[in-house]
């Protein structure tokens, strides 16, 4: 099938990944499902079509405006965006020549491809608060647009979080008369950390983390020396924090932010390397030699009392505890072989 449409073999692997056993049926009926592969651009995929469907491929065909439209909503979810206006994606599915992309939006919708969501709008910086009569007047909204996978996964994280939110408590009580509590946002340790937190982003952090037991932080590469400074300020008031990193790289990076924030901004000096300790050498007991005329070997000193020569037999592995110095042998095979018996 990838042949016939002038695809890589090499892609089979992908494609059978994606759409399982029946990928060359799929295929067959809908030729744009090899957007649904990664790697695969709309171009690509629209000469697979033209090369399996011959005069019958169009660029208004419905096939084609549904497979676009998830493959842009896929794009935008790599970027960051779960759902897009329905204004940009009118817009981006033009740009890839789709000739009606209103009709194309209602097909997706009423295909369940992507789902419909409704965002209320926040009130103009100065507007008027709105009186008690307008509250049945129609709220603005703007129309959202996603994919059912990153909605059902945003929904579970939003549920997630509201139960973890509801299980930490103001503290109330335990303070004397005129103290405040250590977990008020307003102690003096928490206000003297914000101050001396390294920029007016992280002071932000830390006071909204000693008011709340749960915070959503967010951010790009700028964004991790943030928490990185609440967890510095976290443990000098003496309170148990850690940070946690779900990647190798992110957990040294991490582990060098918090070194360098607890010495100060200086670089930490490093630890200098402990001498292993000599173990002794422990004398093998006393035995007889196996043989008679075994002579030993002197042995490398350093390591034996008083820093004299050990004599061993380099053959049989027999000590003579007696002997402290290098003997001397007479016998003509030690020495044409020294160190043999």
């Amino acid at each position: 099938m990838l042949a016939a449409g002038g695809a890589p073999e090499t892609l089979a692997g992908r494609v059978a990944e994606v759409l399982g056993e029946r990928a060359a049926e799929a295929l067959r009926e809908d030729p744009w499902q090899l957007l649904a592969v990664p790697g695969v651009r709309p171009d690509q995929a629209d000469g697979f079509a033209r090369a399996l469907l011959g005069p019958d491929c169009e660029p208004g065909d419905e096939r084609r405006a549904l497979a676009l439209t998830g493959w842009l909503l896929e794009r935008a979810a790599l970027e960051g965006h779960t759902a897009l206006e329905s204004s940009a994606l009118r817009e981006a599915l033009a740009k890839v020549s789709v000739p009606d992309p209103d009709e194309a939006l209602r097909s997706a919708i009423a295909e369940g491809v992507v789902l419909v969501f409704q965002d209320a709008l926040d009130a103009a910086p100065g507007a008027r608060p709105r009186a008690a009569e307008d509250e049945e007047a129609e709220q603005p909204v703007r129309v959202l647009l996603g994919l059912d996978r990153y909605a059902l996964a945003e929904e579970s994280l939003a549920d997630g979080l509201a139960r973890l939110a509801s299980t930490f408590a103001s503290p109330q009580g335990g303070a004397a008369d005129g103290d405040v509590p250590a977990g008020d946002p307003g102690a003096p340790g928490w206000e003297s950390a914000a101050a001396a937190a390294p920029t007016a982003s992280a002071a932000e952090l830390i006071r909204t983390a000693a008011a709340h037991g749960l915070v959503a932080h967010s951010g790009g590469e700028a964004a991790r020396a943030e928490p990185v400074a609440l967890v510095a300020a976290a443990r000098a008031m003496g309170l148990r924090a850690y940070v946690a990193a779900h990647s190798e790289d992110g957990r040294r990076r991490l582990a060098a932010s918090l070194s360098e924030a607890a010495s100060g901004g200086r670089s930490a000096a490093p630890t200098p390397a402990r001498t292993p300790a000599r173990t002794p050498i422990r004398r093998p007991p006393r035995r007889p030699s196996p043989s008679p005329g075994c002579w030993p070997t002197p042995r490398a000193p350093g390591a034996t009392r008083r820093g004299r020569w050990r004599s061993i037999c380099s053959l049989c592995w027999t000590p003579r505890s007696s002997m402290w110095r290098r003997p001397r042998c007479s016998s003509s095979r030690c020495r044409t072989a020294p160190g043999w018996c």
